[in-house]
């Protein structure tokens, strides 16, 4: 593994970089949209269900990858710089991984629920839910494992890298 690190220094590092970048942005850019979205006149903002949307859709979808991208970003940099200690981010990435899934399961409902309200007003309920049901819920079960699928890596990862730290 340290091999691999010292011949790839240079692309980790500007990964890192762009990662922390980007995360960032993504964590700024997420409460101002949310704002200009919000104050605007739209068919999102004009009842509960679709301000719910509206908030999942940028705020929580937003947050969530910056989030991700810093702990991405905080892994890549206690792996390649030996007296680096893990961020706050990296401490707490299962717990962070784990909120990520449950967000995204509320996304999937948010999402359809609102599908729904407006199908049934627009159309009468003419248009049936199984297709949307299944483009919803097949994409969002696939984020959900790998979400807890790297929460479990992570957590298991950990203390193998703090170890090999401490012996080299």
């Amino acid at each position: 593994m340290n091999a691999f690190i010292e011949q790839n220094r240079g692309l980790l590092r500007t990964y890192c970089i762009g990662a922390r970048i980007i995360g960032w942005a993504l964590l700024i850019a997420a409460p101002i949209g949310t704002c200009m979205a919000l104050s605007g006149k739209s068919a999102f903002t004009e009842n509960v269900l679709g301000i719910l949307y509206m908030l999942q859709a940028l705020l929580l979808n937003f947050m969530l990858l910056g989030l991700v991208l810093l702990g991405v970003a905080q892994f890549i940099r206690y792996l390649f710089e030996a007296d680096n200690e893990p961020g706050w981010i990296l401490l707490h990435g299962t717990t962070v991984l784990y909120v990520a899934a449950v967000i995204v399961l509320f996304g999937c409902v948010v999402n359809f629920l609102f599908y729904t309200f407006f199908t049934y007003t627009m159309h009468s309920g003419r248009i049936s839910l199984l297709p949307r049901f299944l483009s919803l819920s097949i994409p969002a079960a696939a984020k959900i494992l790998i979400l807890v699928g790297l929460g479990q890596i992570l957590r298991r990862a950990m203390p193998i890298i703090e170890e090999s730290k401490t012996l080299v």
